[in-house]
């Protein structure tokens, strides 16, 4: 990860990047795990087309135009 990189941490991040399909990419402990879009999130998972991340437990970074 790069630290100019946006970091969504607020649920409106999250529903922001869903609502307008914004890529996400998906980090645990600063190893890649995947890039796609948001289908569902609440306030502890967020599901990234079909596999549920658990919130506090990966990093989402935002990737408008992958």
């Amino acid at each position: 990860m790069k630290n100019y990189e946006q970091r969504l941490t607020h649920h409106s991040h999250f529903q922001y990047h869903m609502k307008h399909a914004i890529p996400v990419q998906v980090y645990e402990q600063g190893c890649h795990m995947e890039v796609g879009l948001i289908t569902a999130v609440d306030a502890h998972f967020v599901e990234v087309e079909g596999t549920l991340y658990n919130r506090s437990s990966f990093t989402f970074i935002s990737r408008p135009g992958y």
